[in-house]
């Protein structure tokens, strides 16, 4: 075979083999961790006008829910999957966190629920699992 025509095909393949490696979606920069501050964590409140925001008890379901969950999470009252459910769990810690702040802990949000979390983005937990 010719050396000339050899290295040709190698070449051309290896060019291709080269734009097609350019265009998969690797990444090499290190994974970055989501950080969820305070501020973001209350800003993801600040549409909810505590007089018109939904009211969540269990067996709600939604975007409102969920941010409430990102919240409660931030604040440790809880541990649960953030999915935009409102069970049981998010139940407990939406007590815990109204008797954190003296509210009547009846485990539905509420106006004053509402004003409390979004006013209230470093309030300490009460110890045990929610």
């Amino acid at each position: 075979m010719n050396p000339q025509f050899i290295s040709s095909k190698i070449f051309r393949f290896g060019l291709i083999s080269a734009l097609f490696i350019g265009m998969l979606p690797f990444n090499f920069a290190p994974a970055q961790a989501q950080v969820n501050s305070n501020s973001s964590i209350r800003g993801r409140l600040l549409k909810y006008n505590p007089l018109n925001a939904p009211f969540l008890r269990v067996g709600s379901r939604g975007q409102a829910v969920t941010d409430v969950q990102a919240v409660l999470q931030n604040l440790g009252f809880y541990q649960g999957a953030i999915d935009g459910i409102y069970g049981l769990r998010t139940a407990r810690a939406i007590t815990a966190f109204q008797r954190s702040q003296r509210l009547v802990g009846d485990g539905r949000v509420g106006v004053l629920t509402w004003q409390a979390l979004r006013n209230n983005t470093n309030a300490a937990p009460l110890p045990g699992p929610f």
